[in-house]
């Protein structure tokens, strides 16, 4: 049978992201083995469903088409919500889903593929129907087997984080640099996630600034993710002021020292780990 270049391109993609994209599924998530794979089985897939768009032999624009628009737009849903964290707390399983549909696309794109090119399986409507049936019970038991170490993995991080604020109380210590000596107070928030990351803290202190470069202490803090914001209130107006555009025009610092490209930075830039014995970070304030 022949095949134009896009139509060999179409087929090397699909046997590449079918094997990779099992890979994807079978080792352990999280990691940047992990995150490596699924870059891959990403590219791969844009490679199989962009191509797919070009290859009109079977006569204009038919089903195959749309299944590869759904996939590209699953392929979005995964990227995105791997990427930013989006939607809050239902994140992974919304990636999850979208990789295991993807993957479902693929293997039941492969099966319509395999009973409109092969002769003897031309026709063969009712079978068609019962292997595809097969498969998208095969890949919902998949899904329901995921969704299931997800939701255990979340009432044992619950667990976990209940024992350790009963048990345990840890101590942030900042090193502070470059605070104007003596002038008004420094405005300290502490939060824990990025969905209210600078929108509602979990915990604040105010405190007189005291010399350029001075500790503070932060303490009876569960241990885990956070992130730190401070302002120094120079003239103790019990504000942060700013000038054009909301640019800070009083002293200000992140965690990590972390810095925004066009306003402030994102919750995972500025996020440390706060370890049961406690933690010492340095931040610079910056005008």
């Amino acid at each position: 049978m022949h095949m134009t270049l896009i139509g060999w391109l179409h087929t090397l993609a699909c046997f590449y992201a079918l094997a990779i994209g099992g890979v994807l599924l079978w080792r352990a998530k999280g990691g940047a083995t992990h995150r490596r794979d699924g870059l891959r089985y990403i590219y791969a897939m844009l490679c199989v469903n962009v191509s797919a768009l070009c290859i009109y032999q079977l006569g204009g624009f038919n089903v195959f088409h749309v299944l590869a628009l759904c996939t590209l737009a699953s392929l979005a849903i995964a990227f995105a919500s791997a990427r930013w964290r989006k939607p809050g707390r239902h994140w992974l399983r919304a990636h999850l889903t979208a990789i295991v549909f993807s993957y479902y696309q693929l293997i039941g794109g492969l099966i319509n593929e395999a009973f409109v090119r092969v002769p003897a399986l031309q026709g063969e409507r009712a079978l068609v129907g019962l292997v595809q049936g097969v498969t998208m019970m095969a890949f919902l038991m998949l899904l329901a087997y995921f969704w299931g170490r997800t939701a255990r993995a979340g009432m044992a991080a619950v667990a976990l984080a209940a024992m350790a604020t009963a048990s345990q109380a840890a101590t942030v210590t900042l090193d502070l640099k470059d605070v104007v000596p003596g002038k008004g107070t420094l405005m300290i928030a502490v939060y824990n996630n990025s969905e209210q990351f600078l929108r509602k803290s979990m915990k604040k202190l105010t405190v007189p600034a005291g010399d350029a470069a001075m500790q503070v202490k932060l303490d009876d803090l569960p241990p885990g993710d956070y992130a730190i914001v401070l302002f120094q209130d120079v003239n103790s107006n019990g504000k942060m002021d700013t000038v054009m555009f909301g640019i800070p025009s009083e002293p200000t610092g992140f965690s990590n020292n972390a810095e925004g490209k066009f306003g402030p930075p994102k919750y995972e830039a500025a996020r440390f780990t706060l370890p049961a014995d406690g933690t010492t970070i340095a931040i610079t304030l910056h005008k």
